[in-house]
Order: C-alpha cells, then structure tokens, then sequence
C-alpha cells in the first residue's frame, strides 16, 4: 500500500486530526504484516501532535523494529527524516521506561515491599 500524505492530509502534517486520519489509513494494513509506503512528496511540515497521533499510536501496537521494517518512508527530506526519527526514539524510550516502571511496580507489589500502611 503507497499513502501520499499531499493527498491525504496535504502539505502540512500538523494536526492531531490528521495524525488519527493517517494512523486509521494504514494501521490496518500493518496489523496485516503488510508494508505501507508514506511519501512525503510536497510536505513542507511535520509537527509532534501529527507524529503522536500517527506513528507515536502505531508504537502502542507494534515493536520499534517491526514499525521500520514495515513502515517505508519516500520522498522525505532530511529534515523531516531526522524529525520522525526521532519521534520514534523518543517515544520507544517513553514506552520502554513505563514498560521499566510497571515491571517494578508489579514486583514491589507481589514481594509486598510496596508502601506500608501505618
């Protein structure tokens, strides 16, 4: 599957709206195992809200490596390459240190070292 932001969302890929209108075009497709291509031909701006409404709610569903290899970016610059890049940095490390958190949580729990009540 091929998705041109410029004709799904058009030149700015701002908003949490268009975020959530390209995460429902393609998270199916993924979810399938099947590869998705973004080209990013005539898109001037990537801002975090679009990110995290995209590719920020495909990492809740997906492992960072499996999202590279099935998500293909086309036609991007520089700029916008180094800007989702690290996003996904960003937000894997976010997920990784909650993940981290919750694992101790759980075991403080069961070893009951959580608070103690007076």
């Amino acid at each position: 599957m091929r998705v041109k932001l410029i004709d799904l969302i058009g030149e700015n890929c701002e908003s949490i709206d268009d975020g959530s209108k390209l995460y429902e075009a393609i998270h199916k497709e993924l979810q399938n195992g099947d590869a998705v291509e973004l080209d990013f031909s005539g898109v001037k701006s990537i801002i975090t809200p679009f990110l995290n409404a995209s590719i920020g709610n495909l990492l809740d569903l997906f492992e960072k490596e499996t999202l590279m290899e099935k998500l293909v970016l086309c036609h991007i610059s520089e700029d916008h390459l180094r800007r989702v890049n690290e996003f996904i940095d960003f937000k894997h490390q976010k997920n990784s240190d909650q993940t981290t958190l919750e694992m101790m949580k759980d075991l403080f729990e069961e070893d009951d070292l959580g608070d103690i009540e007076s």
